[in-house]
């Protein structure tokens, strides 16, 4: 039983070392990022949803023993708005799946930016922004 729970915490250890990591390493890249974004907003370049996963999940209550609902937080990519989330109630996103394919859905009323998101959220946002820029990009290209 005392291994267990030593390799409990060190799992733990690891996971918080893991978040702080990415974290450090992103936040001044992303707030550049969307600085840039928010430039080219003013420019012209308007009216974008790059969507990217769920990165994180919980429980909409204190517990899933509670509650079998779940609040995801989805990466996106708005103009203008920048990097952040897209909160969403898992029953609302399954419904959002399930819509129609090319039926719009606008996500701002459930955008969180990046600066307001979660520490947990922050990081894990990180490993989705470059394709969701690119993206981005190939849209643009597309336009022009």
């Amino acid at each position: 039983m005392h291994d267990f729970l030593f390799l409990r915490a060190a799992d733990l250890s690891r996971l918080a070392m893991t978040i702080q990591t990415n974290l450090d390493s992103a936040e001044d890249t992303i707030q550049s990022i969307n600085h840039t974004l928010a430039e080219l907003a003013t420019l012209g370049v308007r009216d974008f949803q790059i969507t990217g996963p769920v990165v994180y999940a919980r429980p909409a209550g204190a517990s899933s023993d509670e509650d079998d609902t779940f609040t995801l937080f989805q990466a996106v990519l708005l103009m203008p708005g920048g990097i952040g989330g897209a909160v969403w109630d898992s029953v609302e996103y399954t419904e959002y799946l399930g819509r129609p394919h090319g039926e719009p859905t606008d996500l701002r009323p459930r955008f969180v930016s990046y600066a307001n998101c979660l520490p947990l959220v922050r990081a894990m946002l990180v490993a989705h922004v470059g394709e969701m820029l690119d993206r981005l990009m190939r849209d643009i290209r597309l336009l022009g």
